[in-house]
This record gives C-alpha cells, sequence and structure tokens, in this order.
C-alpha cells in the first residue's frame, strides 16, 4: 500500500526549512498565507532550494479573492511562473475559472506551456468549480496536472470528506486533502476516504516587537502589531508528522 504523503504549506523560507526539519515530504511555497497563499518571490525559492532537499511547490496566485484573472494579471502569472521555473521549482500549485465558475480550459492550455515539465497541481480553485469532478478531474489530467488540492467542497477537509472519496474513486489524478487537516482527525480522513496525500500548516504566532507602540499600522487591522507574525510550530508539526507516520496505512512508497 502506498505511503501517506505530507505536504506542509509554507509561507516563508524559515516555514520551509522548519517543514523539512520535521520529517515533511514535500512544500507548497507561498506568501501572504492569511488571505489563503500568493506567489512566493523568487528570492524565497532560491533560498528554500538551497536549504531542503524535498520538492518545492510554488503557488502561482497574484491576488486574493476569486481565480477569474484580468488580462494582466494572467501575464504576470506566466511571467511569474517562467521566472520560478528558472529558478528551480520543482512544480506548481494555479487554478483558473471562468467568471461564471467554470474550468478555464483555454488558460490552463496557455500557462501549461509556460511551466513546461514541472510538476503541475490544481489548487482549491477545484472547491469553488462548478464543473463536477467526473467530468473535470479527466479532463485536468488530459490538460497536464498530475493532482488536485481539495477540501471537498466544504470548509474543512472532514467536513468534505464524501466529495474527496469521490475524486479518489473518479482515479484520474492525485488528491491531494487540505483545509482543517489535524492531529484529531486525520486518521479518520485516511480511511474514509482512501486519500493517500494530505496538506496543512501548524502555524503558531510570534512577536515582532520593532513595531510596539508605533503610531501606524503595517499588518492586518484588529491584530496587535508585535503578535502578528506567523511561523511553523515545529515541534507540533513534528508530533502530527509522527502521528501520521505510525497510522496501520503507512506502508511501502510513492512518488512525491
Amino acid at each position: 500500500m502506498e505511503k501517506i504523503v505530507i505536504e506542509v504549506c509554507c509561507g516563508s523560507v524559515d516555514d520551509a526549512v522548519r517543514a523539512a526539519e520535521a520529517g515533511a515530504d514535500r512544500v507548497e511555497l507561498n506568501s501572504a498565507l492569511f488571505v489563503g497563499g500568493l506567489t512566493p518571490s523568487v528570492g524565497a525559492l532560491l533560498e528554500s532550494k538551497a536549504r531542503v532537499d524535498i520538492p518545492i511547490i510554488s503557488m502561482i496566485r497574484p491576488r486574493a479573492g476569486g481565480f477569474c484573472y484580468t488580462d494582466l494579471e494572467f501575464e504576470t502569472m506566466l511571467q511569474d511562473t517562467r521566472e520560478l521555473a528558472k529558478a528551480g521549482t520543482d512544480g506548481f500549485a494555479v487554478g483558473f475559472l471562468t467568471a461564471e465558475g467554470w474550468l478555464d480550459e483555454e488558460r490552463c492550455k496557455i500557462w501549461v506551456e509556460a511551466a513546461g515539465d514541472r510538476e503541475l497541481v490544481f489548487h482549491r480553485a477545484f472547491d469553488i468549480m462548478k464543473n463536477e469532478p467526473e467530468e473535470v478531474l479527466p479532463r485536468l489530467a488530459e490538460l497536464g496536472f498530475k493532482r488536485i488540492l481539495t477540501s471537498g467542497r466544504e470548509p474543512s477537509a472532514p467536513a468534505g470528506k464524501e466529495m474527496i472519496r469521490r475524486c479518489v474513486e473518479v482515479g484520474a489524478v492525485q488528491v491531494l486533502a487540505g483545509g482543517g487537516v489535524r492531529a484529531g482527525n486525520v486518521q479518520e480522513l485516511i480511511q474514509s476516504t482512501g486519500c493517500r496525500q494530505v496538506h496543512f500548516s501548524c502555524h503558531m504566532k510570534i512577536s515582532d516587537t520593532s513595531v510596539r507602540g508605533a503610531k501606524l499600522s503595517f499588518g492586518l487591522p484588529n491584530v496587535p502589531e508585535d503578535e502578528k507574525f506567523d511561523i511553523i510550530d515545529t515541534n507540533k508539526l513534528s508530533d502530527l508528522v509522527r502521528l501520521i507516520r505510525a497510522l496501520p496505512e503507512f506502508y511501502g512508497s510513492v512518488e512525491v
């Protein structure tokens, strides 16, 4: 039986290093995790690649909000994709929808050419698209996507376990379950869905006291200035990785 692949959602080079130290199989590298993750800088990728020896998937998302982009946003995504590919990313996570919420096949085709031979992931835009999995997952595979990241079209993967199982049963692409995955639910999620890959973060708050007492705000509203910096909690993540490794389902090996 395939082992459970553990992907950790990272918002910085520090996160990537901590994820690798905790035993992750793969990193998804972002910036701005507080808005769901945006495209990381080339510098962040280069520094991460210099410090970790596990695959790094780079998010391609130019802004918060939905997934129907302006022409200039799309051109920016193509340029970011080319530059991150040159910098050595192992893969990309992206999603394109039409204004009506359907898969945007034309933009997917154009973007896949820019991505080249990297591993391609269709991210949680899947969770809000109108296409049914039986129809869209084989099409994503034809377009060149290897995997989807999904919470089963619910706010969390445990709540969306029926849809996740449905996607697993389609079998066209790998299914990476993410969103609300915790120590208390990961075993049941794996057992009930047949999913062999999980995605989570395990962040904690640390202080940046350089802005304490300032009259200006440089962060999110209603968040204390010296308590808004997120970083992976290595101990908590290590415990979760060990828990997953100890599950009866953890056998064999799988390409990551």
